[in-house]
């Protein structure tokens, strides 16, 4: 039994020799490389109850003889794979039961109904070359499949990469991916073969990922914390991706942004932690891919939420119908550009460089890596409270630009309240959290409109036009009257926020 930890990328079939010639990979390598051709045959139950189960059972034919692998379902993240593996060899090309001796496996299969219900549901075929790499103390595999899956009469091409970390430290994994990269055109690959095979028999469809909060430890360092942060932010992200290039939800462009700020918010709360110019560069890039989803967010909000109303009290005014039309035009383009940019190797790159930051601890010329989790969370929670306080002593008669910081203020406080809050009792910091969401969902209202006015601007463009003029007027009117309601349940939100006690004190 073993941990398998090993990083999957896609490869164009055409870019396989630039692979076998490359200078990293030949600089690594301690011994000829190996090619041969891999038959793997999936087995599982017509209902899929291994699969229900979280595990995976593989045969294979390789080099004459047969080999049967036992995987219990793990961890995919920035294209690293994680999971328990058992392997053994066996006799021919059907499952042997005695050679699964894990307790919890062994009560898996000792069901009858289970192995006799067992049969072959889809198989891959590919000539997998393999290099052995050593890095310092750093051994990898790497391994380059071309062939295909197949899936009853289906068929897909399959043109892989998978860099398995053999001994050493993970980050090297990544670190090998970006030296590659920069010759070769790779994507990140987040699926296994067993999960493609799958999906002809179970398809998934996309799903909305909502940010979870990461459970911390109170005796746990600050490095630890802000990579077990920064990882629960990554995986966030990608846990849209899939919605956001294959599905039709707008909550998947919205989660990715939330996703890009929590992370940069947690640079920004462990300021002290990190060197500046190790994150500096990391924060323009996460920048770009925040503001490219942003306009395409933007467009959201206004076709999905501010129009509609609009237009229920307007009905059929010419001026609305084509700023309605005009905005449908613009969201084609912008979600072509996110999604030109999450299919683009400039965004790959960012999530392997951020990976290789986090795995590698790339900050530590920073000043303050000795300092508890406990001793940040409660210095950065007063101060970030003290500063929404501050703030929030004259919401209502604020202006827009000054309410605007409010809010960035607010979510600021919050994302730290949500990374630190598993280091305090649930109820107080679930009640805080609660109240302040409540100022921040007002706030955002508010900041919706002052976007609105931008962008519809930008939708009408500069020439007279009479029905889209008619249109700016009923937008300037209907906004004026729901920043006034909204200024109204702002401050019944601020009141209650502001008698809440702190939960870290």
């Amino acid at each position: 039994m073993g941990n398998e930890i090993e990083l999957k990328l896609r490869i164009a079939r055409k870019d396989a020799a630039r692979l076998r010639k490359h200078p990293a990979v030949a600089a690594a390598c301690v011994d000829k490389p190996v090619t041969r051709k891999l038959t793997s045959i999936y087995y599982d139950t017509p209902d899929l109850k291994l699969h229900d189960a979280g595990i995976s059972l593989r045969v294979r034919r390789m080099a004459g003889g047969w080999f049967q692998a036992v995987k219990a379902a793990g961890s995919s993240l920035a294209g690293l794979h994680q999971r328990m593996e058992w392997e053994d060899i066996i006799a021919n090309g059907q499952p042997d039961f005695t050679r699964i001796l894990d307790p919890d496996l062994i009560k898996l299969f000792a069901d009858q109904q289970l192995r006799d219900a067992l049969k072959p549901i889809f198989r891959t075929e590919v000539q997998r070359t393999e290099w052995q790499l050593a890095f310092d103390n750093d051994k990898i595999e790497l391994a380059l499949d071309l062939g295909q899956l197949v899936a009853d009469r289906k068929r897909e091409p399959i043109s892989e990469i998978e860099l398995e970390l053999k001994d050493g430290n993970a980050g090297r994994l990544f670190d090998l991916a970006l030296a590659l990269q920069q010759d070769i055109p790779l994507t990140l690959e987040n699926i296994s073969k067993a999960q493609r095979g799958y999906a002809h028999y179970r398809p998934q469809p996309p799903a909305i990922f909502k940010a979870r909060l990461p459970a911390l430890d109170r005796d746990a360092d600050a490095t630890a914390a802000f990579k077990q942060i920064a990882w629960e932010c990554i995986n966030h992200l990608q846990g849209n991706q899939d919605m956001v290039l294959h599905g039709h939800d707008v909550e998947g462009v919205h989660q990715m942004r939330v996703a890009l700020r929590r992370l940069r918010s947690a640079f920004a709360v462990f300021r002290g932690l990190l060197g500046r110019e190790s994150s500096a560069a990391l924060l323009d890039e996460l920048g770009w891919i925040t503001e490219v989803l942003g306009t395409a967010r933007d467009l959201d909000v206004f076709i999905t939420q501010t129009l509609p109303p609009v237009l229920a009290q307007f009905e059929h005014h010419a001026g609305l119908l084509r700023l309605r039309s005009k905005a449908l035009s613009a969201r084609r383009k912008a979600y072509a550009g996110v999604r030109d940019a999450l299919d683009s190797q400039r965004y790959h790159g960012l999530l392997l460089t951020l990976a290789a930051w986090l795995e590698n601890e790339r900050w530590r010329d920073g000043t303050d890596t000795d300092s508890g989790v406990i001793d940040i969370a409660h210095a950065i929670l007063s101060k970030r409270h003290k500063q929404l306080r501050q703030h929030g002593k004259r919401l209502i008669h604020m202006h827009p630009e000054e309410r605007h910081q409010t809010r960035i203020a607010a979510k600021k406080l919050r994302y730290a309240a949500e990374f630190f809050a598993s280091l305090y009792p649930p109820g107080k910091s679930h009640a805080f959290i609660h109240k302040l969401a409540q100022v921040q969902d007002r706030l955002g209202i508010l900041n919706d409109i002052a976007v609105t006015e931008k962008l519809l601007r930008q939708l009408i463009g500069t020439r007279p036009d009479r029905t889209l003029d008619e249109a700016m007027y009923i937008f300037a009117g209907w906004n004026a009257c729901n920043a006034m309601h909204s200024l109204n349940h702002m401050d019944e939100a601020w009141h209650e926020f502001a008698a809440q006690k702190p939960f870290w004190r």
